[in-house]
């Protein structure tokens, strides 16, 4: 009897991981956006990356975006980062955070690099929001 009720939990155990699987993959897709709008004759090259996904390095010509889709990892911690160069300059960044995202972004997150800096799409408020400059 005893061996019963652990098959019994152990199918239920199972049920209960594979039921969750199928909800967190088949959830709708993030989608991450970033657009070069530095300056017209200004090139931007990028490479971003997850702990799982490497996106590969892509150039950016002015008003050219790069995107990706995704659906973020169970455990709520999936972060893909990013390195843009043009000029002389550098940024290092988190394009996705679950932590910050989640309720920031939502399912669109977008990234704008100008002149003046970094903004991320803030779709609650329908707003860019500044993040840091790029001038440094």
């Amino acid at each position: 009897m005893a061996a019963c009720g652990g098959s019994m939990a152990a199918a239920m155990a199972a049920m209960l991981i594979i039921s969750t699987s199928i909800c967190v993959s088949s959830g709708k897709k993030i989608t991450v956006q970033i657009t070069n709008l530095i300056r017209y004759d200004n090139a931007m090259v990028i490479d971003c990356r997850s702990s799982d996904d490497d996106l590969g390095q892509q150039t950016l010509l002015y008003g050219q975006s790069m995107e990706w889709r995704f659906n973020p990892n169970f455990s709520k911690t999936t972060l893909y980062y990013c390195n843009a160069m043009w000029e002389a300059k550098q940024i290092h960044f988190h394009a996705y955070e679950y932590m910050r995202d989640n309720y920031g972004c939502g399912l669109d997150c977008r990234w704008l690099f100008t002149v003046d800096g970094l903004y991320a799409y803030n779709s609650k408020n329908e707003s860019w929001d500044f993040r840091f400059s790029c001038l440094v």
